[in-house]
């Protein structure tokens, strides 16, 4: 791996009720007494993210964020040490033949209400959360896999940042793929064609989006929710 792909997007945020994802998407949790809002979901630990699947595209689950091969059987920490997964470009999802398979057949829509982004400045690295103008939650282009033990593990699909993205993040030049909800059955769609989903990864509709300001408190006050037990304890429900 190289350095860039070290240093995308690795911390987002998901901190609406889940009354609220429910009725923005139209669609319920599997498992609604194991979802909490969470500031900051760090990719880092091992945690899980709210996604809509192809597979069941009528209910929201879990997924450990980063992906693993198709019925993996090692520990998470295991391949992430070796593959920061936590993000993966169009590139690798047409080339790398388990995640080529993966792209093909396990496609998700992974659910957050912003995510966090760096700028390199006079010397030090400022962070800012990118959001929607609505404040409402919104979804990000993914894949999935499911593992030996019956987890899913899912990653980002990361595609160049537009002007306003890299007006706050300059540390690498890629970023999350965000899939209006107009486009979300064409993701998920098990007939879409490599061309209708390289449009939405290439060349995203225009969303609104704001950006605040984070300071280094912030992180440190919530980070502290981010724990393995979280992603282990959910995952044993999939």
């Amino acid at each position: 791996m190289t350095t860039l792909k070290k240093i995308m997007i690795y911390k987002l945020s998901n901190d609406a009720e889940r009354e609220e994802i429910e009725k923005e998407f139209g669609i319920p949790f599997r498992y609604p007494n194991l979802f909490k809002p969470n500031p900051i979901i760090n990719g880092f630990h091992e945690i899980n993210l709210s996604v809509v699947t192809m597979e069941n595209q009528n209910e929201i689950t879990f997924a450990i964020w980063g992906l693993m091969p198709q019925d993996f059987k090692e520990d998470w920490h295991i391949f992430q040490d070796n593959a920061n997964t936590l993000n993966v470009q169009m590139e690798d999802l047409e080339n790398v033949a388990w995640m080529k398979e993966s792209f093909k057949r396990r496609r998700c829509l992974i659910i957050v209400t912003g995510f966090y982004t760096h700028l390199l400045q006079n010397g030090n690295t400022c962070s800012y959360y990118i959001y929607q103008s609505s404040e409402k939650p919104f979804y990000l282009a993914g894949t999935y896999n499911k593992l030996n033990d019956g987890f899913l593990c899912s990653a980002l699909t990361v595609s160049k940042t537009d002007p306003f993205i890299s007006s706050y993040h300059n540390i690498s030049n890629l970023a999350p793929v965000i899939v209006p909800k107009e486009d979300a059955a064409t993701w998920l769609e098990k007939s879409a064609t490599i061309e209708d989903l390289k449009k939405i990864v290439q060349k995203p509709k225009k969303v609104n989006l704001k950006a605040k300001r984070m300071s280094n408190q912030f992180f440190l006050k919530n980070l502290t929710a981010n724990t393995q037990t979280d992603a282990l304890f959910v995952g044993l429900t999939n």
